[in-house]
């Protein structure tokens, strides 16, 4: 368990040294870093028998605004203040393209795959949306994954949204 974090932890520090574009979820031109907030999905690598993939959390929506192409964003960038931001787990599916679409609809939609995070973000801050898979079996295999709890950190490692905040409790019948 602390294994996997760490691997989360130092994958997504990785993809914040590398860059790569933000989506800008505010209107007009680009603003200065001091004057908005980042979110970053993290990355963690799972392996089965043959091959290595990259996971990740990916943001479907803030405050009911679709964040468009949403597989290729793995950085936002949204106004100081509170905000509801629609996580979703995205896992890495090798070279079966074909069915992309189709899973990256039924993980956003899925209770067990998704959550809804309330928080209120600080211009100038970085945070990350932090992700545990919990499988059904001994091997991560994504066949076996029965749900995916959430929690959102600062850039100290502070736990904004709480591990509890985020986690997937069955509806009780």
């Amino acid at each position: 368990m602390k294994r996997a974090i760490l691997l989360i932890a130092l994958l997504s520090s990785l993809t914040a040294c590398v860059g790569g574009s933000a989506y800008r979820l505010y209107e007009g031109d680009p603003r200065p870093s001091t004057s908005v907030a980042v979110l970053e999905g993290a990355q963690f690598l799972r392996q089965d028998w043959l091959n290595r993939y990259i996971d990740s959390v990916r943001f479907s929506s803030v405050d009911d605004v679709m964040v468009d192409n949403n597989v290729a964003y793995n950085r936002i960038e949204i106004e100081p203040g509170v905000h509801d931001v629609h996580v979703y787990f995205y896992w890495d599916m090798g070279s079966a393209r074909g069915l992309a679409p189709a899973l990256v609809s039924y993980a956003a939609s899925r209770d067990t795959l998704s959550r809804t995070l309330r928080f209120h973000a600080r211009a100038g801050q970085v945070y990350r949306v932090m992700a545990e898979p919990h499988f059904s079996g001994d091997r991560q295999d994504i066949t076996s994954l029965s749900h995916v709890d959430f929690w959102i950190e600062d850039q100290n490692g502070n736990q904004v949204v709480s591990r509890r905040e985020g986690s997937y409790f069955p509806p009780s019948n």
